[in-house]
């Protein structure tokens, strides 16, 4: 018998999120049963429960993959000599992921996942997690900036993380009511104030 590899779980295991994903962006989180999402997925009940035990499990996957999918766009923001630049990258990472989870519903889902996680600790961990780790990295970036002279050294570096993480947060909730919303335009502007180019010179 073939050896299953990795790559194959790690797909198999994403094509049950996808499926998850269009379901609950349809009919909610509450009212999609698993039912729902073995069906969606064209897979068999067991092999759907083979990878999650429950719904909750899956919002719970998709919390670490967004995680774990941050890590190296965390690691080159450490690595880049330009504080500025990497605080934009970053900011690219997360408009251009919200781009893509529009495609699948998922930024609907993923504001269904936060209510959850509110009253779910199990939920709430791993999403906290990954918050800090990026607010932690905008957070080093800034101290960066300030020490090299770019940034205003009387700002404090968790309230300017957490302003960033608020500008992503706010354009999620928006895009998901608002789906022709354009990310680009969002971005230009929101580096605009972060730049300092909002006020005409006079």
């Amino acid at each position: 018998m073939p050896k299953v590899t990795e790559a194959y779980l790690d797909q198999r295991r994403q094509q049950i999120m996808n499926a998850a994903y269009r379901c609950f962006a349809r009919k909610g989180f509450h009212q999609t049963t698993m039912r729902d999402i073995y069906a969606e997925a064209g897979l068999s009940a067991g092999a759907v429960y083979h990878y999650f035990s429950s719904k909750e499990e899956i919002i719970k996957a998709s919390f670490i993959f967004d995680y774990h999918r941050g890590l190296p766009v965390l690691q080159q923001a450490a690595e880049n000599p330009d504080p500025l630049d990497a605080i934009a990258r970053l900011l690219d990472f997360f408009y251009a992921g919200l781009e893509s989870a529009a495609d699948l519903g998922a930024d609907r889902v993923n504001i269904q996942g936060w209510a959850e996680a509110l009253v779910n600790p199990q939920l709430l961990a791993p999403l906290h997690e990954s918050l800090q780790a990026f607010l932690g990295e905008l957070s080093k970036t800034v101290r960066r900036g300030q020490t090299m002279g770019v940034i205003d050294p009387a700002l404090d570096p968790e309230a300017v993380g957490e302003v960033i993480l608020s500008s992503y947060f706010g354009l999620y909730l928006q895009k998901a009511f608002r789906p022709d919303l354009d990310v680009g335009k969002y971005k230009t502007a929101v580096l605009s104030l972060f730049n300092g180019n909002f006020r005409v010179a006079t």
